[in-house]
């Protein structure tokens, strides 16, 4: 038997921000063995560095990108991989929210913590997987970049700055903080549903071979149009399998029951991330399955993704409402969030899709923004990031506190901001394909959400400061909140720039 290798398509330019990434990774690995590197400093300075010019050269290839509107073959190594405008939107998102977690590490991890560079290799590694997740051509790819990132993500939530030094040994008993033990509860909630989901997942996947004879995402739509044999009860069931799975990723209703816990668990500056890249990796895969391999049985799925939207929305702003602790609260958020970019995909066209990479983007600068206001201001303990913390901000950072406020605006979706344009999108997406009760009902949703929101700015600028705690603010985490304050308003007066981007962005 003769082995051949296709060399033809081979376009390892397309591949650069993602080796880019691996080779900054792997080089700080070996470089924090040595005492000299195995600094802060140094560490995120060079992952800095990597991520930007991984970040430029994204950019510029998506400039060079097959489009949906000016048609190339996209398919890259054997039709492993999909080299298109829309991975190379996807990659923006991940960087950035890499960025942010490198600019965050002046405080963490520790200084008596020795394995620092595992921190950033980490981090880099999880970008890495949600890269090549966002230009999976087929379920195999898909699912080892899945892995890749999840694994990561697994340790990182675990990665307690309060754990010690790395130097304990298993025998040695150490009086752990709460800090610690949420952290450890974190990780070890997220890897156990984590990993009874993508055993769900990899089942699906078999079950849409078995029933297809193809892996390949693009092969399997032209399956379904062309051979009626195709649709059988093992696709059925394998797309309802791979939908939980992936519904686990994004935080779905009734699969997001992790979420909560684990944000608030998980170090800051790695809750930040999760929240917005792996949603943005999840729905990068969700919106190529569906709309490129599934579209031909929309009749099937799509009351599916209606219930699953509706109820995912309304859970998300109902359960916020009660939370006293600000991350469980943005987690709540998140959940919410969800069930909006699961309408964009219910409407299953060119527009919906779009609606959700302009949403995405937007929801990027968001949850930045808010963050990194949510760690300025933590403290220790259970109650180190209670609401409650915030009260009389606007006497003692004003600056900050309206910057808080405007990201609390936007995330509710209110007029003239960013995130008002984003929800206007993805609910005229839906209206264009006929589904205006799901319109209706995630207005509704966004209705409730303005209580929960509203409730920090009164904090802010209706309550006495109670603690007269000094508060600083590192320049990084200040340029981050100006720069999100910055994009949210002016997409928010100026969005068509930004949807026109979203538009060339369409995957194939």
């Amino acid at each position: 038997m003769q082995f051949l290798i296709n060399y033809s398509d081979m376009n390892w330019l397309a591949l650069g921000p993602e080796i880019i990434i691996l080779t900054t990774a792997f080089s700080l690995l070996i470089l924090g063995l040595s005492d000299t590197f195995n600094n802060i400093a140094y560490l995120s300075k060079a992952s800095f560095t990597g991520v930007l010019i991984a970040l430029v050269l994204s950019i510029y290839l998506w400039g060079f990108a097959p489009s949906i509107h000016a048609q190339s073959d996209p398919q890259i190594f054997s039709n492993a991989l999909i080299h298109d405008r829309f991975s190379q939107t996807f990659n923006l998102i991940f960087l950035g929210m890499a960025l942010f977690a490198i600019l965050a590490s002046f405080r963490y991890p520790g200084p008596r913590i020795e394995n620092k560079s595992e921190y950033f290799v980490l981090i880099l590694i999880a970008v890495a997987g949600m890269m090549f997740l966002a230009k999976a051509g087929n379920f195999i790819t898909a699912f080892v970049a899945l892995e890749v990132f999840s694994i990561a993500l697994y340790i990182l939530c675990g990665f307690s700055a309060k754990h010690g030094t790395g130097r304990e040994s298993p025998s040695q008993e150490n009086v752990l903080d709460w800090e610690t033990q949420a952290s450890q509860e974190s990780t070890v909630k997220y890897l156990l549903t984590g990993a009874f989901a993508s055993a769900i997942l990899v089942y699906g996947m078999a079950l849409i071979y078995a029933g297809t004879g193809t892996t390949e995402i693009r092969l399997i739509g032209h399956e379904l149009q062309t051979n009626p044999y195709s649709h059988n009860t093992l696709v059925y069931i394998g797309m309802g399998l791979l939908f939980a799975g992936l519904a686990f990723k994004v935080s779905a209703v009734p699969f997001h029951a992790w979420t909560p816990d684990v944000y608030q668990g998980a170090p800051t500056p790695i809750t930040a991330f999760m929240s917005v890249a792996t949603k943005a990796a999840g729905f990068a895969l969700i919106a190529r399955i569906f709309f490129t391999a599934l579209p031909e049985l929309q009749p099937i799925w799509a009351p599916i993704f209606f219930g699953v939207s509706v109820l995912t929305m309304l859970v998300g702003n109902t359960g916020a409402i009660f939370q006293d602790d600000l991350k469980r609260m943005l987690a709540y958020s998140g959940v919410a969030h969800a069930g909006y970019l699961l309408i964009g995909i219910l409407a299953n066209t060119q527009d919906g899709v779009a609606s959700i990479i302009f949403y995405m983007a937007i929801y990027l600068f968001m949850n930045i923004g808010a963050f990194a206001v949510v760690y300025i201001m933590e403290g220790e303990g259970k109650d180190g990031n209670s609401i409650y913390r915030f009260k009389g901000l606007a006497k003692r950072r004003p600056l900050l506190a309206a910057a808080m406020a405007l990201f609390m605006i936007s995330l509710a979706g209110i007029p003239p901001t960013a995130g008002f344009f984003g929800k206007l999108y993805v609910f005229m997406a839906a209206i264009q394909a006929g589904y205006i009760l799901i319109t209706i009902l995630a207005v509704i949703a966004s209705m409730i959400s303005v209580y929960f929101y509203l409730r920090v700015i009164v904090m802010m600028y209706f309550h006495e400061d109670e603690t007269h705690e000094t508060l600083s603010v590192n320049p990084s985490l200040g340029a981050v909140v100006a720069f999100s304050s910055f994009v949210i308003l002016f997409f928010g007066l100026f969005p068509s720039g930004l949807l026109s981007f979203a538009q060339s962005s369409i995957p194939f």
